[in-house]
């Protein structure tokens, strides 16, 4: 009788011994799973982020092209845009390595989920083309208009494919459906926004609803949902440094770029670029300006007239050196001297009318 209880009792061990191990082996091979799974993400993450730094780059020398990228299988992941010190930093939020940019000006939302993300590029003159601004958004990005402005109507025409923009009149007729963010871009100098936000889209977190107000024709303030109310990013209105007219780039930057911070950023490559070009320009001016001079007739006729600082006013000698001065002030503690490089502008219409007066004569050598 002994006997058999001890039988038992073994057999009854030996179960409990096999069940333990069989629990530690299939934790074992569970770990090595998830280890693998998570090393999978990870390389996945970091191969997608290559992929869409060469769609980046695509784009950006692509000028004036819209591409709509199908990113289905990105769906369930949410991909982050930011830029700090010069530097633009993209990738899958939380998964893989990020890449970094540090030439091409990037202006999109922090965040972004979507099936589709909708690239555009357009050149930023000043007054020659200095770059080419890349923006991103998606369709499920909606931006809402407010106001009367016509501009309103040139970016809603030149959006056209984009599928996210919409012109309002007021925010509170905002219907969310299925989309991830909002950004409403208020022309009225921010009557729009006084009512606090939209009732339709106060559930929503709050860095998912952003506003853009336009205090005057070339100067915007960010602002960001706070529960119910508008909360002010930015502590100074943010200049929109570009010349006037049609596709104007530094204007469709700010409405695409996520915030403030971001924006001036990007903006901040461009006047790097730009500095490096002037250079470029001030080789071709001395080049133009010796042609002249190496003729006595030319030497003192019209065209070398508009070029020489010894001659008309604007010409485009002075202009360029005024250029390139007012860089220096705009780059030498950026982005803390920001505000400073809306000097650029006036020099950059002086020098664009130098070289409009070089054309029409004709037989004149023009700067660009």
């Amino acid at each position: 009788m002994k006997h058999e209880k001890r039988g038992q009792i073994q057999v009854t061990f030996s179960w409990v011994y096999i069940l333990i191990a069989g629990a530690v082996i299939l934790l074992f091979f569970i770990g090595i799973v998830v280890k693998q799974k998570a090393v999978s993400e990870e390389n996945l993450a970091t191969d997608v982020v290559r992929v869409m730094e060469s769609i980046f780059t695509g784009a950006g020398v692509s000028e004036k092209t819209k591409n709509f990228v199908d990113i289905s299988g990105l769906a369930d992941y949410t991909l982050f845009f930011d830029c700090s010190e010069g530097v633009t930093e993209f990738g899958i939020k939380d998964r893989g390595k990020a890449i970094q940019n540090e030439m091409d000006p990037i202006f999109a939302p922090l965040e972004l989920q979507d099936t589709v993300m909708n690239l555009w590029s357009l050149p930023y003159n000043m007054p020659f083309k200095t770059i080419d601004f890349t923006f991103v958004s998606s369709r499920k990005s909606k931006i809402f208009f407010v106001g009367n402005d016509p501009f309103i109507d040139e970016f809603i025409n030149a959006t056209e494919g984009f599928d996210n923009v919409e012109k309002i009149i007021d925010p509170a007729e905002i219907v969310p459906g299925l989309n991830y963010q909002f950004r409403i871009i208020d022309f009225t100098g921010g009557t729009a926004l006084a009512g606090g936000v939209p009732e339709s889209l106060k559930g929503y977190d709050d860095n998912k609803i952003t506003a853009l107000v336009f205090t005057a024709a070339e100067q915007v303030d960010y602002y960001q949902k706070q529960g119910d109310i508008w909360k002010k990013l930015n502590q100074k209105p943010v200049k929109i440094i570009s010349l006037p007219g049609e596709r104007n780039a530094a204007k469709y930057a700010a409405i695409f770029a996520g915030d403030d911070d971001t924006y001036i950023c990007s903006m901040g490559k461009a006047f790097f670029r730009l500095k490096y070009v002037l250079d470029v320009y001030d080789g071709k001016l001395n080049d133009i300006k010796n042609y002249y001079l190496a003729d006595p007739e030319l030497a003192v006729g019209d065209c070398y007239n508009y070029i020489s600082d010894q001659g008309y006013d604007p010409n485009a000698e002075q202009s360029l050196r005024t250029l390139k001065n007012r860089l220096s002030a705009c780059l030498v503690d950026f982005p803390n001297t920001y505000d400073s490089c809306i000097d650029l502008v006036s020099a950059a219409n002086d020098l664009k009318i130098s070289n409009q007066n070089l054309g029409e004569k004709g037989d004149c050598i023009t700067l660009y």
